[in-house]
Order: C-alpha cells, then structure tokens, then sequence
C-alpha cells in the first residue's frame, strides 16, 4: 500500500509542474521558453511528448491543450515532410539540423497520437533507409513502431529500421554512431 502523504506530495508537485509547464504556452500557441512567440517547433515537440506522457499519471491534463499542440505543430509543416522553424534559438536545442528536427518533431506527433502525417511519416521511413546516424535511425524507428503500436505485427519497414538500428549498437551497449541529437 502506498504511503498517503507520499502521494499527497507527489500530486501536490504534478499539479504544481504542470502548471508552470503549461504556463510557457505562446499567444499564438505552440511553446517557447519564456512564453514569447511564435512557439519554438522541437520545444514545442518536447512538451507535447511531456504532457501526453503526464497525462497517464496526472488525470488534468488539458485534452484541448494537447489537441491545440498537436494542431500547432501541423501547421508548421513545410508540404515536403518537414516543418518550418523559427529562427530563434536559445541555445543549441533550437539548433539541431533539419534532418535531426523533422524526425523529431515527426516522432513526437506520431508518439503522442496524432494522426494525418503520412507525408511526415514517409519521410523518416526514408531517413531510416538511408541515414546511418544512429539517433536519426532511432528517432525514424520510434515513429515506425509508434505508427504501427496497434497493430499485431509490426511493419516491414518498422522491423528493418530496428534491425538496422540494433547492427550500429556498439559491443559496450552504446549508440556512439551519432553526429548529434535534439540538444546537440
């Protein structure tokens, strides 16, 4: 049995947590470091994976939040399986390549249940076919089997990217193949 006054603190600090988290929300939405905008697009991503994950354990989350979230970071689509990005950076989280920010950002979508993002998703099969960037390969991997998490059997192309991905592991158990990740 649980400890009462360990949960009591424990929702006392998920209540407190989301709503500075949610507090970073931008005028026209999407997510920036201190509220400003536009939203910051892998910022954004970040926090949607965030709150979709809270929503498990923290029974407030706001569903017309995520919905908005999602929404926003669909609309920062470029029509060639990528998104736009704002120019502004904080730091280096703002300054991952295109190739490492559109899987990401793909990657997040399809994690927290969006849907519609065949062109997206067609991209990071691609990038699983042909990058051998081991956090690129990942990335492109999640969002195969998270596209297919339903199914009994996952897709041709979400086994060979994890195949694949599995051959770069290092014999210590490391991933050292990987020019950079999110963060740089």
């Amino acid at each position: 049995m649980a400890d009462p006054a360990l949960l009591e603190r424990t929702n006392k600090l998920l209540d407190s947590g989301y709503k500075k988290l949610s507090g970073f929300e931008s005028p026209k939405k999407g997510y920036e470091w201190f509220g400003g905008d536009p939203g910051h697009e892998a910022l954004t991503a970040y926090g949607l994976l965030e709150f979709a994950d809270m929503k498990d354990v923290y029974g407030t989350v706001d569903t017309a939040m995520l919905a908005r979230t999602g929404a926003w970071l669909k609309s920062r689509r470029d029509g060639n399986g990528g998104y736009l990005r704002d120019a502004k950076a904080l730091d280096s989280f703002g300054r991952a390549s295109p190739e490492v920010t559109d899987a990401y950002i793909t990657w997040a979508l399809v994690s927290a249940g969006e849907t519609g993002l065949d062109k997206e998703i067609g991209k990071s099969a691609k990038l699983a076919e042909s990058s051998a960037d081991a956090y690129q390969l990942a990335l492109a991997t999640g969002t195969l089997l998270e596209r297919g998490a339903g199914a009994s059997v996952p897709s041709k192309a979400a086994l060979a990217a994890a195949a694949k991905l599995a051959a770069l592991q290092d014999s210590n158990g490391a991933w050292s193949r990987a020019d950079h990740s999110i963060t740089r």
